[in-house]
């Protein structure tokens, strides 16, 4: 298994600029914003107010991330070593502290959470020997731009999303010129507030699919056929390995392993379905890939339970794909076995947690449960989960829909009921917005833990004109929440460059461990 070398980081447009020109630039990008924002000027700052039980403020500064205009690190002086904190805050975009620092006389205190071309104030607190914090300096800061296509992005929001944060990538993908993909997360509001530029090795223009958040803080996401990276939230790629063909998802596991869903090219002989006698498939597989030690194992293959070559196996209206399954998503159950989505064959399978067993097939070729409403039956579906309540949720791209319904193409968030005992599957809830949209690939449906699902319509039939969508819908299927996109120079885009979103997850409380103090409010 190769392991990518930590890469320079990027030199950044401010990079480019002399320090006195940059200098000059941001200070006049500060004093304009802090005059737009509708705040009261904080005036001259005082870098000292004593306080005889914590030791002084010596000197302060704000700086930008030279790489990313959305982190901004407060350096602190002071007159003994202390733990410090920073607050900031701006009138619309919320108020925040930062976790405290660690012991030093001398600090670098990231600050992330930052509305683009914002104006922020802060104020710098040293702990006390009583745990309380003594702010002795105040000062003031603006984040920068956000990067390529997410600042030409034109969005369009409504209501409040019930989550801190949301995590999610955008991508106009395989441009003339290059393969633009980011990883970004938004607040409550929609509005970005931390943003990285998803990178490859040099000899790979991989896309990118799944994103997950890890128990240390940090970041990991997939690039197709390619590797699966880890990054820091200051953006620093701490871990790199390649993982055979790897697609569509990836889920670590506790015991530091990662499985990864895996493809390989096969051939069989098709010559008594009529077909050919050497055609070549291509097979999905679940592979679990140790980093540390570089192993890589196959823990589910298929082929172990179906044979290829018979034509039932390849589902209705799928007969002549060379790609048989097509994983799209693989997620623990309630029993710690796991969920797989099997596109191809409009199928959801249940495997034990050894993958020694396929439990039960929902839907597809060999399924185990019957639908007594034809309408609740999905297909070419995404992000099958199991809910706690034993229910399985999927995105339903519903690339046929029944011909009872009109046999139009939209898409919806879908929640089955399965009953063991009589072998059914019955729609326990559903979600399609008005007026309806339709992703016929990517996309993704999460239940959240207070009951609402955050839905993500990836990709659009018209992308130049008609958004994709983020919504959050409530149990009784209300919009409480949608960010609408459209990257404005699509039309003008060439070989079928088009933004597109995989999947937006649920985010954390937090960034870098900040403390919420005020929330955003609409403007």
């Amino acid at each position: 298994m190769k392991r990518f070398a930590h890469p320079p980081r990027r030199r950044s447009w401010r990079a480019a600029l002399s320090p006195a020109v940059a200098a000059i630039a941001i200070a006049a990008l500060t004093a304009l914003l802090a005059a737009c924002s509708g705040s009261e000027p904080s005036g001259e700052m005082s870098d000292a107010v004593p306080d005889s039980d914590a030791p002084s403020v010596i000197s302060h500064s704000a700086r930008l991330d030279e790489n990313n205009g959305q982190i901004v690190f407060v350096s602190v002086a002071l007159s003994a070593p202390a733990r410090v904190a920073v607050e900031y805050e701006n009138e619309f975009a919320g108020k925040f502290r930062t976790a405290l620092s660690e012991m030093a006389a001398e600090h670098a205190i990231p600050v992330v959470r930052l509305r683009a071309n914002a104006a922020y104030q802060y104020a710098v607190g040293v702990e006390k020997p009583d745990g309380e914090l003594a702010y002795q300096a105040r000062g003031e800061f603006a984040a920068g731009a956000l990067p390529g296509i997410l600042g030409t992005m034109r969005r369009d929001v409504s209501g409040r999303s019930s989550q801190d944060l949301i995590v999610l990538d955008y991508a106009t993908n395989f441009l003339p010129d290059r393969v633009e993909q980011h990883i970004v997360i938004i607040d409550s509001l929609g509005y970005p507030v931390w943003s990285y530029i998803g990178d490859a090795p040099a000899d790979s223009q991989a896309a990118m699919n799944a994103i997950r958040l890890l128990p240390n803080g940090n970041i990991a996401y997939q690039l197709w056929d390619c590797c699966i990276m880890e990054i820091t939230p200051l953006g620093e790629r701490v871990n790199g390995f390649a993982a055979e063909r790897t697609h569509h998802d990836f889920l670590p596991l506790e015991d530091g392993r990662t499985l990864s869903l895996s493809a390989r090219y096969l051939e069989f002989d098709d010559s008594a379905n009529g077909g050919d006698s050497a055609r070549e498939v291509r097979v999905d597989a679940v592979n679990a890939l140790n980093p540390a030690t570089g192993e890589s194992e196959r823990v589910w293959d298929p082929m172990d339970f179906w044979d290829i070559s018979d034509r039932a196996q390849w589902g209705e209206g799928n007969p002549d794909r060379v790609d048989w399954l097509h994983m799209n998503s693989l997620e623990k159950s309630r029993d710690g076995g796991y969920i797989a989505s099997l596109r191809n064959v409009n199928q959801v399978i249940s495997l034990s947690s050894d993958f020694k067993t396929v439990r039960w097939r929902l839907g597809g070729p060999g399924g185990d449960f019957h639908f007594p409403n034809p309408a609740d039956r999905f297909t070419a579906q995404h992000t099958a989960t199991e809910l706690p309540n034993g229910n399985i949720l999927v995105f339903d791209n519903r690339a046929k829909s029944p011909e009872e319904e009109g046999g139009g193409a939209y898409s919806r968030a879908l929640e089955l009921r399965l009953d063991f005992a009589n072998k059914t599957a019955v729609k326990a809830w559903e979600f399609s917005p008005e007026p309806r949209m339709y992703s016929h690939i990517s996309s993704g449906a999460y239940r959240l833990d207070n009951g609402n699902t955050l839905i993500n319509f990836g990709t659009s039939a018209d992308p130049a004109t008609i958004p994709i969508a983020i919504i959050e819908a409530d149990a009784q299927g209300r919009e409480v929440f949608r960010l609408a996109t459209i990257d404005p120079p699509t039309a003008a885009l060439s070989d079928g460059g088009t933004p597109d979103r995989y999947r937006a997850y649920p985010g954390p409380k937090s960034i870098m461990g900040e403390t919420t103090l005020r929330a955003p409010k609409p403007r």
